[in-house]
């Protein structure tokens, strides 16, 4: 099954893990690991895909709780897009569950790389837009690089 693959910040997680009362808390649709996330496809937001789609929407969630079990960040539900208005970035949103509002958190810089086949889609360059910023409570400014994403649909 289509997937997105994607460690989301290696420091993130580092400082997660090694925080007291520190943890990753992932729902069952993602598999995976700290190593690389596994969120599927969602068949009901994406039901035709392929390497040219222009939307690709995955499910489940990833929630980061750092020290003494304090919220840090959730990145859930997420989209990817191509350009609307004919640029070369494409975006990445995330929804926060609980209150139901997407938010276009990342730019992915550039048309994706594609495998051989065209069955992988990988943005190298990942960054924080400044609505993202705001969803990580000032701990990563504006353009703050994130892990480099991948989109598998074989």
């Amino acid at each position: 099954m289509a997937h997105l693959d994607w460690e989301i910040k290696a420091s993130l997680l580092m400082y997660v893990m090694g925080a007291p009362g520190g943890r990753i808390v992932q729902d069952d649709a993602v598999g995976g690991s700290g190593a690389s996330f596994h969120f599927p496809l969602d068949p009901e937001r994406t039901p035709e895909v392929s390497a040219d789609s222009s939307t690709f929407a995955f499910t489940g969630s990833v929630i980061f709780i750092g020290h003494f079990g304090s919220f840090v960040g959730e990145v859930a539900d997420i989209e990817v897009d191509a350009p609307a208005d004919g640029g070369a970035d494409w975006t990445m949103s995330i929804r926060d569950r609980e209150s139901d509002v997407r938010t276009v958190a990342f730019r992915l810089a550039g048309a994706p790389e594609r495998s051989a086949d065209g069955a992988r889609l990988t943005w190298a360059q990942v960054e924080l837009t400044e609505d993202g910023a705001k969803l990580w409570g000032g701990s990563y400014p504006v353009a703050t690089p994130f892990e480099p994403v991948t989109i598998d649909l074989a």
